[in-house]
């Protein structure tokens, strides 16, 4: 992705140099305010009205998420006539989309960000409005600001803020695992070698059931990842730009996936990939043949929802001597403005209600997990507005936290391998040793030329 991103600005970038040559007068605006979106200046004159301003709103999501983000950009409309704001929207995330986005100068003017895309995309280029310069409009005051920057912050610049608290948390559908007299408590302690007997015994109960809904992604991201963490302490990829395993690990860690399938803990791949980044929108989870699902506390609301039947949240299996938790604690996501925005200001006005004010607190509710803003968490808490599962998800998390992540662990490239590792080994449930040379060879070459680059950036 680095090296796509780099190609692809290197072409804009000569484009825009010959665009200049051949003549163009036009006057360069300022940091942060060179514009794509047809919206007008910012401000008015004092005792003036504001002149109309129309800017564009990028996210991803549930429905229950999309409906609530809706809601709040029409009240800031009604109070706000002058503001006009484009709604994007979308079901998953798309790195390879805003890549595009971004070197095309095509991004929204407000977008929602993964945390693991931000090391690609400054390393690319320098893409975002610096929000420390807007702390005038935005009210940062509320957040824990040492975690908003360990996330958000690039080369001294905050270049997004964080949407909620979010964490991998797993889902139990409570009245399915009764009728297999599984325990459901948070305080169950829960070993990979249970999840295996436990989800072996449910379908040779019920041939249509199964203990856990994943697929190649979910396997790699909740499974393989955390599997590795527990038994090395270290992260897949160090800041040092080494692999954080042996093959003896990397294969010891596949070879229990490839147990998972075995035994019928897990659909088969063919059938779950169908529904690849989205499982809960597989129709047996919607009508209830899966016990648990891996998970995210920033999408657990809308998962339990489609789930039938009591659902609550559900500990991460721990390996004995484990030497890290596994559990990642990190942003939902979060918002950044594009520097090719005309409009700043506007933006991080709009920006400032969607965090701060109450208006948007009560509606917003824990759709991209907890809310980042302790007022905002506070009075969704004592109005009840938290789903119960995420916030005993959160504190379970918090109380239990892993490694950092890193952005080398992040890289797309490094994920794409590790995912079609876990897709092999479902076709391949055997042959754990072959898939893990050859996903480090891979890892080897792609972690070889990230070395590279940063050296030469």
């Amino acid at each position: 992705m680095k090296r796509y991103i780099s190609c692809v600005l290197a072409v804009l970038m000569a484009l825009s140099m010959l665009l200049t040559a051949c003549g163009s007068s036009e006057t360069p605006a300022a940091d942060g305010a060179t514009g794509s979106t047809g919206s007008t200046a910012d401000g008015a004159a004092e005792g003036e009205e504001p002149q109309p301003v129309t800017f564009r709103f990028q996210w991803w999501g549930s429905d229950a998420r999309h409906e609530a983000t809706l809601a709040v950009i029409d009240q800031y409309m009604k109070e706000n006539p002058h503001v006009t704001i484009e709604a994007e929207y979308r079901g998953k995330s798309d790195r390879e989309k805003v890549a595009t986005e971004l070197v095309g100068n095509q991004l929204a003017d407000l977008v929602q960000l993964d945390y693991d895309w931000l090391g690609d995309f400054t390393t690319a280029g320098d893409y975002f409005v610096d929000l420390n310069t807007l702390t005038d409009i935005i009210d940062m005051s509320g957040f824990d600001m040492e975690f908003a920057r360990s996330y958000g912050e690039y080369n001294g610049k905050l270049i997004a803020l964080p949407t909620g608290l979010n964490a991998n948390a797993n889902i139990i559908n409570k009245t399915l695992a009764e009728q297999f007299d599984i325990p459901t408590g948070m305080d169950t302690q829960w070993t990979w070698e249970d999840y295996l007997e436990i989800g072996k015994t449910v379908h040779e109960k019920d041939a249509n059931k199964y203990f856990l809904n994943a697929d190649s992604v979910t396997l790699y991201f909740y499974v393989l990842s955390p599997y590795l963490q527990q038994l090395t302490g270290k992260e897949v990829v160090g800041d040092d730009y080494t692999l954080g395993f042996t093959a003896e690990e990397l294969t010891q860690a596949l070879d229990y996936i490839g147990k998972l399938y075995e035994a019928g803990v897990v659909l088969p791949a063919s059938e779950a990939n169908v529904f690849l980044e989205n499982p809960w929108t597989n129709p047996k989870w919607i009508n209830g043949d899966f016990v648990t699902e891996l998970s995210l506390t920033s999408t657990m609301p809308a998962e339990l929802q489609d789930m039938p039947g009591e659902g609550s949240a559900f500990i991460l299996p721990m390996m004995e001597n484990a030497k890290a938790s596994g559990i990642t604690v990190y942003p939902s996501q979060l918002l950044g403005i594009s520097k090719e925005c005309e409009c700043v200001e506007e933006v991080a006005k709009f920006m400032n209600y969607f965090y701060n004010s109450e208006e948007a607190g009560v509606i917003l509710k824990d759709c991209r997990a907890m809310p980042p803003v302790e007022k905002i968490r506070n009075l969704c808490a004592e109005q009840d507005l938290l789903n119960p599962a995420v916030v005993q998800a959160t504190e379970y998390a918090m109380a239990n936290p892993g490694l950092k992540p890193n952005s080398n662990s992040g890289n797309s490239e490094v994920e794409e391998i590790f995912i079609s590792a876990c897709e092999q080994i479902a076709y391949a449930p055997t042959d754990a040793a072959n898939i893990a040379a050859n996903t480090i060879s891979q890892l080897e070459k792609v972690v070889e030329a990230m070395k590279e680059e940063a050296a030469a950036a």
